[in-house]
């Protein structure tokens, strides 16, 4: 039995794989299992050399909602007389190869669809269109990171397979109901297409990505990122490399002295398309672990190959930069791009006004790398100077950070806004920190704004810190 023959032309998740007693033959499987539906084959697995029955057959379904129905009937049931229970299971398509997802993916493979809605509908509309066909765990609606409007796609998640299979078959056809792949794994950049893996007609659909086509409505091929600034150029361009067409990328490093290196890169992509995939699958992706990327498009013309060609994919360049690197030498800026010296003393002069004006540095690197307000999802007020950080602590707000805080200098943006703010800091090696304020009603303004938001793809907790009870632990002593 082909794997591709069933994967190209069969509706999806419509081949049973089950594990059984090795006694058991065709005729008994069918008899078992014809009362769900319509069964196209019946293939029991035999030995090449001996014929002998390797306990592992697949039924394969007319339908996908018949494969549910007798996957969750049969699982752990036992056929004739013998006495061993059989397993069932999803056949693993030609995509999986022989390997298996885990548990949780294999569910959420069978039981979340992917759905093309109206733009002006809300989630509560998405679940009311689907409630009709089972009981329904979520409806999501996909959402520009920047605008937080509704890009024309959802995803609703079922209980049951055979309740998302029910809705896949018979969900009107404009929502072009797919089945979903599961949820990326964060922790890993090897698989970033959350998209679904067949069309309705059974193939497996080519990704077109119609929603980035109208997230990159200006154009733009390049991006700038802010990164950690222990990444190398080489390990920069590798996972920039893995969207196709890359063109050019390069790593700056930022910063002397006492104060914290900060790095940015240039990436050029060839199409549109490809930087606005970028843009979508890596923003917020934590490399190395605990240091998420923070990317923005750049809609300056991108240099000419001419300007970029030590850097370039069609160059010798590259090569030679990773030789350098491998050696241990970093290009220095005055050596990549004259301008770009002229930048970092430009930024020098400017950190120190800032310092003399008593706003914090890590603002100006803030602005230059990153937008806050798009790594925010809330409504910020506008930036405000920091106290001296001296000033008596009048409130203390704990922030708790899920799963991993974000960069230290734009909380210190974000917690600014409300004004008074003398510093905010991480406790070393936690998800928490603290921010100071000199004035009360600054700290709560704080709270009620950002408690519950996200900052970075990172979930914020804002509480009102509870002071020590300095007056208990002194009545210890004198008890003493």
């Amino acid at each position: 039995m082909s794997d591709k023959r069933y994967d190209d032309y069969s509706p999806p998740n419509s081949r049973l794989f089950i594990i059984g007693s090795k006694s058991l033959n065709e005729n008994q499987y069918r008899e078992a299992f014809q009362e769900f539906g319509e069964i196209e084959e019946i293939w029991v697995v035999k030995d090449r050399n001996t014929g002998e029955n390797k306990g592992v057959t697949y039924i394969k379904y007319a339908k996908t909602s018949q494969a549910a129905r007798a996957m969750e009937a049969m699982n752990g049931k036992f056929i004739g007389n013998i006495g061993r229970n059989i397993k069932v299971m999803i056949a693993a398509s030609k995509d999986q190869g022989a390997k298996r997802d885990a548990k949780e993916k294999e569910e959420e493979r069978t039981t979340r669809l992917f759905v093309k809605i109206p733009r002006d509908w809300n989630k509560n509309e998405l679940h009311d269109a689907f409630k009709q066909y089972g009981n329904i765990d979520y409806a999501h609606i996909v959402k520009d990171r920047n605008t937080n409007e509704n890009k024309g796609f959802g995803f609703v998640k079922f209980s049951k397979f055979s309740e998302a299979a029910v809705a896949y078959e018979e969900c009107d056809k404009s929502f072009k109901a797919v089945f979903a792949q599961p949820k990326k794994d964060n922790s890993s950049f090897d698989n970033f297409r959350d998209t679904p893996s067949h069309s309705r007609g059974g193939r497996p659909s080519s990704p077109t990505f119609p929603h980035l086509r109208e997230v990159n409505k200006d154009g733009y091929t390049g991006l700038i990122v802010s990164c950690s600034p222990v990444l190398t150029q080489d390990e920069i361009w590798r996972l920039f490399d893995i969207i196709p067409e890359l063109d050019y990328c390069q790593l700056r490093i930022f910063g002397s002295g006492p104060r914290p290196p900060r790095a940015m890169a240039s990436v050029v992509y060839h199409h549109p398309k490809w930087a606005a995939y970028a843009l979508d699958k890596l923003q917020g992706f934590e490399y190395p672990h605990g240091m998420p990327l923070i990317i923005k498009p750049d809609y300056n013309s991108p240099p000419s190959r001419a300007t970029y060609s030590s850097n370039s994919r069609d160059d010798r360049g590259r090569r030679d930069s990773r030789s350098s690197m491998d050696s241990g030498e970093r290009p220095s800026l005055a050596s990549v791009n004259p301008e770009l010296s002229k930048l970092a003393e430009a930024l020098a002069k400017a950190s120190s006004i800032l310092q003399a004006a008593g706003l914090s540095p890590d603002l100006l690197s803030s602005n230059l790398n990153t937008n806050v307000e798009t790594v925010c999802s809330v409504k910020l007020p506008e930036p405000k100077p920091l106290e001296n950080i001296d000033a008596a602590v009048a409130a203390r707000c704990f922030i708790v950070c899920s799963p991993n805080p974000p960069p230290v200098n734009i909380l210190r943006d974000v917690f600014c806004r409300f004004g008074n703010l003398i510093d905010v800091y991480l406790l070393s090696g936690k998800n928490c920190g603290y921010a100071k304020y000199s004035v009360k009603e600054s700290a709560e303004s704080a709270i009620s704004t950002l408690h519950g938001a996200e900052i970075c793809s990172c979930r914020i907790k804002v509480i009102e810190a509870t002071e020590p009870d300095h007056r208990r632990k002194r009545a210890r002593l004198d008890d003493e």
